[in-house]
């Protein structure tokens, strides 16, 4: 029967372990435990070692894959063979020692307790060696703790705290069975309690590793508050706020994702404030939404017939969706628009109905539209980039044509570039989608910003930056 146990279902067997008996006992359970762990390593190593993740892993993969080899073909068979010999050899124990209780006469209790005390010491045995495979996998799960896949160390953590335990409980099996020996088997018992002694100083190193594993995983979280309180207390003041700053605002969040961008981006950390306007990055990894793009999104109005619109955020299911049949910078101001929903408005659901990219047709529109539209032009363009950027490129605070500034645009004259650029309008698109001028060559501020031309037209008039 004891060599079925590990064939049981798992409730069948946790009804073994619970039943009152001696088998399967304390040394079987550790050895199960270890099992346990043994699979849990084996699932972080295999997930680790899949096709879609192994290149960010590449550097540890080979002696990830040398541990997986040695749980599967060593550790974890000798484990389970370890389970099924406790529980018999226990058993033997336990018989050898009722038969001596209930023998009458001397010399055969006398032989009865040597033979007792000899089946003892091979229920001492399998203990060691179940705490020396445990000791294996418990420095294997650290490794794989610190080089595995990130988001299964939970995983991980277990599996070194459940080898750890094992070992515990394995110290605490020998202890106990070695209190059964008198001075007759000193040099038995001394030569057992030495290798116990440094089976334990083993466990307190061990115990302590995984103790540092789980406080690595704390200090991760605390780490996270500053970025948690922050981009809480800016949605409760700005939703509670009927006239807010919708700027200062766009200033306060962005200086939170820049103080705390290495969390929100877990690799190509930004190096500069341009790389954080990332409005989908920002909306999966900082606010706790789904990004989804797809082809199509359609709501449907009071007459109950469909209309298509470029983005909708669900807020209590924490979504926003946006439409890729637009052109990259529509979906780019689309996605700060919802971001603007997401921190500005109550509203559970709100979409964006048309492919405005930017705040020249607010007229017509709800003021949480207009709002959301705003955010959006104040996050992508941010004052003071927008004023470093045309700075860079013109080399003046304001823009105005002129004998100096129309020749730099290939050597025109005042006249020419006032025959194209007739009204405000077209002088600031011009300047929004220039790229040459004083024979530099340069990205234009549309595409560095990822908006369109008109977008970036109308937000250097804002500013200011040109005067016609």
């Amino acid at each position: 029967m004891e060599t079925d146990l590990l064939n049981k279902s798992v409730n069948e067997l946790m009804e073994k372990f619970g039943a009152g008996n001696h088998k399967p006992g304390s040394g079987s359970a550790a050895a199960f435990q270890g099992m346990v762990s043994a699979k849990l390593i084996s699932t972080v190593i295999s997930l680790t070692a899949d096709e879609k993740r192994k290149h960010l892993y590449s550097s540890c993969i080979p002696v990830l894959l040398d541990f997986h080899k040695e749980i599967e073909d060593r550790i974890y068979p000798q484990l389970a063979d370890l389970f099924k010999k406790d529980s018999i050899q226990f058993d033997k124990t336990i018989k050898s020692r009722i038969a001596r209780d209930q023998e009458k006469d001397e010399l055969v209790k006398n032989q009865l307790r040597r033979q007792a005390l000899e089946d003892l010491k091979l229920s001492i045995e399998i203990p060691f060696q179940i705490a020396a495979l445990c000791k294996e996998l418990a420095e294997m799960s650290a490794y794989v703790f610190d080089n595995g896949f990130k988001a299964a160390r939970g995983d991980s953590q277990v599996g070194l705290s459940g080898a750890v335990s094992a070992l515990a409980g394995c110290l605490a099996i020998i202890r106990l069975n070695v209190l059964s020996f008198s001075s007759d088997e000193f040099d038995y018992t001394k030569s057992v309690v030495k290798d116990v002694d440094n089976l334990y100083i083993d466990y307190k190193e061990l115990m302590a590793l995984a103790d540092s594993k789980i406080e690595i995983l704390r200090e991760e979280f605390e780490k996270k508050i500053p970025l948690f309180e922050g981009i809480n207390s800016i949605i409760i003041k700005s939703k509670k706020s009927k006239n807010v700053d919708i700027e200062k605002c766009v200033r306060e969040f962005q200086n939170l994702i820049w103080d705390n961008r290495h969390l929100v981006w877990k690799k190509n950390v930004p190096q500069n404030h341009l790389d954080i306007l990332s409005s989908d990055l920002i909306l999966k990894n900082a606010m706790g939404y789904d990004y989804i793009s797809s082809a199509r999104y359609a709501v449907t109005t009071t007459e109950d017939e469909s209309v298509e619109v470029c983005g909708i955020i669900d807020q209590p299911n924490k979504i926003v969706a946006v439409s890729n049949r637009f052109s990259d910078q529509v979906q780019n101001f689309t996605a700060a628009h919802e971001l603007g929903h997401a921190i500005l408005h109550e509203q559970a659901i709100l979409h964006r109905d048309i492919p405005v990219d930017c705040i020249g047709k607010r007229g017509s529109r709800d003021k949480v539209e207009i709002e959301a539209d705003t955010f959006a032009t104040y996050f992508l363009m941010p004052t003071k980039l927008i004023k470093q950027e045309f700075a860079r490129r013109y080399s003046d605070e304001i823009f105005q044509i002129n004998e100096n500034t129309a020749f730099k645009f290939g050597g025109r004259s005042t006249t020419d570039l006032n025959k194209e650029c007739k009204t405000t309008r077209s002088l600031s698109r011009k300047l929004a989608a220039t790229e040459l001028y004083d024979y530099k060559n340069f990205i234009s501020l549309a595409k560095q910003f990822n908006v369109s031309i008109e977008a970036m037209a109308i937000r250097l008039e804002e500013l200011n930056l040109l005067k016609y």
